[in-house]
């Protein structure tokens, strides 16, 4: 078994014209383990561990309103140990978060 550690996010740049974004983070049968505003050129912290066998995905997308939900991308997490990150880039905005697998 593996333990995943999501570390950080970076908001690289934003897809609202507002200046602003309200991201959620999903894990794979977990369900929404960070969400936030947040603001470009920044970086968040989200601090989220959970065990895991095998490999687990993990999403990320913009919550513009009530009932939307734009997909920045989704990627399995495999189970080799190390320090690592996944890239999210769509519809203008871009993300980098950064993770570690024991």
């Amino acid at each position: 078994m593996a333990k995943l550690y999501l570390e950080k996010l970076k908001c690289v740049t934003t897809e609202g014209w507002s200046g602003f974004d309200e991201p959620r983070l999903v894990v794979q049968d977990r369900g929404t383990v960070w969400n936030g505003t947040v603001l470009g050129d920044r970086m968040y912290t989200v601090k989220y561990d959970c065990d895991f066998t095998g490999r687990i995905a993990v999403s990320l997308g913009e919550d513009d309103g009530p009932a939307e939900d734009d997909k920045l991308g989704k990627h399995w997490i495999t189970d080799t140990p190390g320090e690592r990150s996944l890239h999210f880039k769509a519809n203008g905005a871009e993300y980098r978060l950064l993770y570690a697998v024991e």
